[in-house]
């Protein structure tokens, strides 16, 4: 069984010189990362600790009060805790047969607490959370005194069955509860946690040396780039958090032409964990700020198990916004799981008051889309025993549904034209239970004249498209799935022969990814670009962004780290100046990080290097052509021009957008229409006639947008 020794303050210790030592002189962590204790599963397992490391010493901050991550249950209570997870070792268990770490409390006293040890290796990378609790691979948490004064804890790895501690070493887990409960309930809680080093020992070194410590491949942050570097603005605690579906949504809320946020969120101060929905309203600028927020009231009933432990249904939203009544203004469309499930669409007021405009019992969303010329609602319903399907429409203020499709194998998973054709399709994926076969079939068909998709074994869907440009539908998928810590990697699903797909692997298992993966064309070149927050321990997380869809991800990508723990980013143009901005929801510091696009800056009004000059004024062919839902408009300037004006119009000569007008250097420029008119509202699909006139000098050409 394994040995667990505290040795306080003096430590006389005799065995053999270490293996592997971290001691933090280099001014970082070294790999290592710290986080909540006892958080297993999804995001909140990667929600890191802020720290930082002077004179060689790592000091963590734990207060939960401070890091918005405190939380009670009527089985779990407050307390200041740190899980320290090491970098990838790389070594064979069996060399090393004891731990060593040096640390101390930054409190004002002697705390009592307790302490933990778990590890990764070949044998247990596997292990579901059902097989931690039982204990097999975790020295279960152990009474223990934390002092002011340093101090060290000395764990012999010694095992009565060795193959569980012998194999390739992945990592190693200590996890530190740094107070009773009967502190957290007097509310004195440790603040600040620091680390001197942290050893590997063992006697197989006396033959082979001192090892090096491993290698630590850090994904690298970019400067400012497409994007500016990230700017916080603090709106609720947990907002985005943890829920079953989309979390936020960008929508002129008050009706004044900007981008406002509406989002859900969830947090764990309290007894049980409360929920709710918020609106921030955009200054014209980007900058967001709350101005209302509700809660939803659980109506769950708390359950007590054979172990006392005592549990409640949380509460689930998602949320979705579109034009669904053709008014010009988005509505919102809110699903919510307590006891059953329920979704609502609203209306919102210029004063924010919400008017409810029909409920749709026991349905959760799955998309808004344009099916037949109008954009309608897509709702369902999964069970065991099968899938239903409905689209949601109103005409003259009256609601409609159509059963558009029913399945006993599947369930929807995505809607949207796959295909290129200009109709919607629907994604199935299996039920729990059923084969791995997603199918893909038009709207409103059935499932057995779809094509099949056939995995090994589950993958989460990311993302549906033809992403390498050979008319063939490709799947972005997540690379693996791991309990503790959800996906992992990103890879492209391509048909080779038959059916069966295979797995091109654009990120491998060292990419933790916290968000969905958002899709659309960020820097205005007609090619759609993927957008989603992820990173690892060692990193941090952030920002990624690949241009081009591409099928390897690129060098010229950029990546922008972020403080605290975004898990979902959202593409809009929030300042209005026609250019798509990045949103990512942090629930963890309790606002959002505005990324503000530069192309504006960069693109349109920057001069080209004079041997690189147009010949000629030259208006240039749009692309893509046709285009849904915006066209880039190439022109090429030979001179400066005094007077610039970049024109939109209908067939009927009609004025449509004025894109452009003023002044503009001389070099190569590129202009984007965003398929709206002069209000904002989206155009008709059909032929339109782009107009540039250069001091006096008029050329014209035509663009063809898609349903």
């Amino acid at each position: 069984m394994l040995l667990f020794v505290v040795v306080v303050c003096v430590v006389l210790w005799g065995g053999p010189v270490e293996a592997i030592k971290w001691d933090f002189d280099d001014g970082t962590t070294q790999g290592w990362s710290a986080k909540e204790a006892a958080i297993w599963g999804g995001t909140r397992e990667l929600y890191l600790l802020p720290g930082v490391v002077e004179d060689g010493v790592w000091r963590i901050t734990v207060d939960p009060y401070v890091t918005n991550s405190h939380y009670s249950t009527a089985s779990i209570s407050v307390v200041s805790s740190a899980e320290l997870v090491s970098p990838t070792i790389g070594y064979d268990s069996g060399l090393f047969d004891h731990i060593r770490i040096r640390f101390r409390t930054v409190h004002d006293r002697p705390t009592v607490g307790s302490f933990a040890l778990a590890w990764t290796n070949e044998h247990n990378a596997e292990l579901t959370i059902e097989n931690f609790s039982e204990g097999q691979f975790v020295l279960p948490y152990r009474p223990m005194t934390y002092t002011t004064e340093w101090q060290e804890v000395v764990i012999a790895l010694g095992h009565q069955d060795a193959t569980i501690w012998e194999g390739l070493l992945k990592d190693i887990q200590l996890s530190f509860v740094l107070d009773s409960v009967e502190a957290s309930q007097e509310g004195e809680l440790v603040k600040w946690f620091e680390i001197d080093w942290i050893e590997l020992t063992g006697v197989e070194e006396q033959l082979q040396g001192e090892l090096a410590p491993p290698h630590v491949d850090y994904f690298h942050w970019t400067g400012a780039g497409v994007f500016a570097p990230p700017v916080f603005y603090p709106i609720a605690s947990g907002i985005g958090e943890g829920f079953a579906g989309n979390t936020g949504v960008l929508t002129d809320l008050d009706g004044d032409g900007d981008l406002d946020l509406f989002a859900v969120w969830r947090h764990y101060r309290g007894r049980f964990p409360s929920a709710g929905w918020l609106m921030a309203l955009n200054d014209g600028q980007g900058a967001l700020e709350l101005r209302r927020i509700e809660e939803v009231v659980s109506t769950g009933q708390s359950r007590t198990d054979a172990s006392g432990r005592t549990t409640t249904r949380l509460v689930s939203l998602a949320v979705l916004g579109a034009d669904l009544t053709g008014d010009g203004q988005d509505e919102i469309a809110l699903s919510i799981s307590n006891n059953g499930q329920v979704t609502e669409v609203w209306s919102i007021d210029a004063e924010l008051q919400v008017a409810v405009l029909v409920q749709i019992k026991d349905r959760w969303i799955r998309s808004v889309a344009d099916w037949d010329g109008r954009v309608e609602l897509f709702v369902g319903k999964t069970t065991l025993a099968g899938s239903l399907l409905e689209a949601w429409d109103v005409r003259q203020g009256v609601w409609t549904a159509e059963e558009v499709g029913v399945t006993e194998t599947h369930s929807t998973n995505t809607i949207g034209d796959f295909t290129g054709d200009g109709a919607l399709d629907v994604l199935w994926e299996p039920i729990a239970g059923q084969a791995h076969r997603l199918i893909l079939a038009p709207l409103g068909e059935d499932l057995q004249s779809g094509e099949i998709f056939e995995f090994d074994e589950w993958k989460r869907l990311l993302g549906v498209g033809d992403f390498d440009g050979d008319g063939q539908v490709d799947l972005l998928t997540e690379l693996i799935f791991e309990e503790l810590v959800g996906s992992k990697g990103l890879a492209l699903q391509q048909k080779r022969t038959g059916d069966r797909v295979e797995a091109a692997v654009l990120y491998d298992e060292r990419l933790f990814r916290l968000s969905p993966v958002e899709m659309g064309d960020l820097n205005a070149d007609g090619v759609e670009d993927w957008v989603f927050i992820g990173g690892d321990r060692a990193s941090g997380f952030g920002v990624f962004v690949e241009w081009g869809g591409s099928v390897r991800p690129t060098q010229a990508g950029e990546r922008h780290r972020l403080e605290g723990r975004a898990t979902t980013v959202l593409a809009g143009d929030m300042d209005g100046d026609g250019d798509v901005d990045l949103v990512a929801l942090d629930p963890i510091l309790g606002g959002v990080h505005l990324l503000k696009s530069l192309l504006g800056e960069q693109a349109t009004a920057v001069l080209t290097p004079a041997v690189a000059r147009p010949a000629q004024h030259r208006l240039g062919d749009s692309y893509p052509n046709p285009f849904n839902p915006s066209v880039v408009i190439p022109l090429d300037l030979a001179t400066d021009a005094t007077q610039v004006s970049l024109t939109v119009y209908d067939v009927l000569g009609r004025r449509v957008r004025q894109v452009w007008e003023g002044p503009l250097g001389a070099g190569s420029h590129r202009f984007v229409w965003d398929g709206r008119d002069a209000t904002g509202m989206g155009v008709a699909a059909g032929v339109y006639i782009y107009k540039v006139e250069v001091d006096g000098r008029v050329e014209a050409k035509k663009t063809m947008k898609l349903p």
